[in-house]
């Protein structure tokens, strides 16, 4: 072995002095004053992206998380809105005050929604089961979810099916257009409540 191999292989770092992501909890009081306030800053930054990358999940999500970022972007809005309890027919509740309740049912298609989806019947099931005299049936749809909203193409609801959801009274809106009520809020928040008010008083029919 050289010494110039032995000065390589000494002058290898231990493990301990390689610097990670996870910095020492001490260090920060090592740094200038400034420091604390702008790592708060980029704190805050992070979560408000944070929330915003959760309600945009409502355009690519589909299952489970799709419904939780739908409630989540009512919530975001100004809305008491909860998972539904295990064993009804719907997904999500929005409370709008006064008793008045949206029950949403959230569906993500590749296709459009046709006269046959099962998802018509379970309006059906809601207002027999779950659905009180102030309760407004509505299907939130997030179709065709690995497309960008501008590129996507067609309906998404066939006209045979939306005559037989406006027959039972309820109201179909696609995941887009809350997310467009969303960015509405940011401005205008009593705005956004407003027309999410309009989306409860439908009685039977598409929201855009």
């Amino acid at each position: 072995m050289t010494v110039m191999q032995e000065e390589q292989i000494t002058e290898v770092p231990a493990a301990a002095d390689v610097r990670h992501d996870e910095q020492p909890e001490w260090l920060t009081q090592e740094l200038p004053e400034q420091y604390a306030e702008i790592a708060q800053k980029i704190a805050t930054l992070r979560e408000e992206a944070r929330t915003y990358e959760e309600v945009a999940a409502v355009l690519w999500h589909t299952g489970s998380s799709l419904t939780s970022a739908v409630r989540d972007l009512f919530t975001a809005i100004g809305f008491e809105a909860e998972l539904s309890e295990y064993g009804t027919n719907y997904d999500l509740r929005v409370s709008l005050g006064n008793g008045r309740r949206m029950l949403i049912d959230v569906v993500s298609e590749q296709q459009s929604l046709d006269r046959k989806s099962p998802h018509i019947a379970r309006i059906l099931k809601v207002l027999q089961e779950d659905a009180g005299e102030k309760d407004r049936v509505v299907l939130a749809a997030n179709i065709q979810p690995h497309v960008p909203p501008a590129a996507r193409r067609g309906e998404p609801v066939s006209v045979d099916a939306m005559r037989l959801i406006q027959g039972l009274g309820a109201n179909f809106v696609p995941t887009s257009a809350l997310f467009g009520l969303w960015k509405a809020s940011l401005a205008d928040g009593d705005h956004a409540k407003n027309c999410v008010l309009r989306l409860y008083s439908m009685d039977g029919g598409i929201f855009r």
